[in-house]
């Protein structure tokens, strides 16, 4: 590969992702412009040419609860924080609040357009650090997720692990099911789990916030062939920087955030390397305006790279592809 690579990965969970954060009576709002969201985000990246790999909860494939059942996993993950339990979520989800938990029309909207792939997100939101889990449930969890995708036609090549919690053995269970590639962790990240939280972690949690506005970390852009080989099963796509939403108590420093984005994508294009980008569409879901000024004025950025140093585009399992037929 001979020139740099941009890369957006979205967490496409809607509640599924945080129930045991917020309960969906604080949540409803903002889940209620998820849709709107992901409509506006289409327009622009048809707007750019900006494509986007779609990490979706296999959930989400369904319209309601009775279409889930046929794919839930036979085994089930029996987290010791009861909190984590989708299963037990799903039953008390009233007709109602269908919406907030599955999206079938809109995830086929987003198969549709050709410029975006459809990853996976696990299919209950599967946390592969949690006490109560183990291997075989993780398997049944990826098998339903492959099943549900398949169902409506589309074929599931990238993963991306909720709350970037990853373990060798289960990165080589994806690989088994035909997954050829992950988002992986830059070394500013840690993995996020339920887990009493240490100072150091909280410290940890800071510096990642101060490094949005302020370079602590570097430009985080970086060759593959850093992280994988050519005979890699699965290949490892690390993200560079998550997106962090319009916050009005900073927004005398909002345009930071976006300079320091844009630095790190001039940085890839001008050596050929990756600048990988990730967000939640729900993040967009407040704020809305804001948010999408931030995200035009970056994919206007990209389009100057583009023109000026061949800087592209890519789905994640396109440049796996890519790496491994270079």
């Amino acid at each position: 590969m001979n020139e740099g690579k941009f890369v957006i990965s979205l967490d496409f969970e809607l509640h599924w992702g945080f129930f045991d954060n917020r309960t969906l009576e604080d949540s409803k709002s903002q889940l209620s412009n998820v849709e709107n969201v992901i409509e506006k985000l289409l327009e622009l990246c048809n707007q750019y040419n900006v494509s986007i790999t779609f990490a979706t909860v296999g959930m989400l494939f369904a319209e309601n609860k009775r279409e889930i059942i046929a794919f839930l996993p036979k085994r089930k993950p029996n987290y010791t924080n009861k909190l984590l339990n989708t299963y037990e979520l799903l039953d008390q989800i009233q007709p109602e609040d269908e919406k907030y938990y599955f999206a079938k029309s809109l995830v086929n909207k987003v198969a549709n357009q050709s410029l975006h792939e459809i990853g996976t997100h696990t299919f209950s939101h599967y946390y592969c650090h949690e006490d109560g889990q183990n291997i075989n449930d993780f398997k049944d969890d990826i098998s339903s997720a492959i099943e549900i995708s398949k169902s409506q036609n589309t074929t599931i090549s990238s993963i991306v692990f909720p709350r970037n919690q990853s373990i060798p053995e289960y990165i080589k269970v994806c690989e088994e099911y035909g997954i050829s590639t992950y988002r992986g962790n830059c070394w500013f990240n840690f993995n996020n789990d339920s887990r009493q939280i240490q100072i150091k972690e909280y410290a940890m949690m800071a510096c990642r916030v101060i490094d949005s506005y302020v370079n602590i970390s570097g430009k985080n852009t970086y060759k593959l062939q850093d992280y994988n080989s050519k005979n890699s099963g699965i290949i490892n796509i690390p993200a560079s920087r998550f997106l962090r939403p319009y916050n009005a108590k900073l927004k005398a420093i909002e345009k930071l955030k976006v300079k320091r984005i844009k630095r790190s994508m001039t940085k890839a294009a001008e050596n050929n390397e990756i600048f990988h980008l990730w967000f939640h569409p729900h993040n967009f879901a407040n704020n809305i305006e804001e948010n999408f000024q931030n995200l035009e004025s970056i994919f206007k950025h990209y389009k100057q790279l583009h023109e000026r140093n061949n800087f592209d585009s890519i789905t994640m399992s396109n440049l796996a592809n890519q790496f491994l037929n270079s």
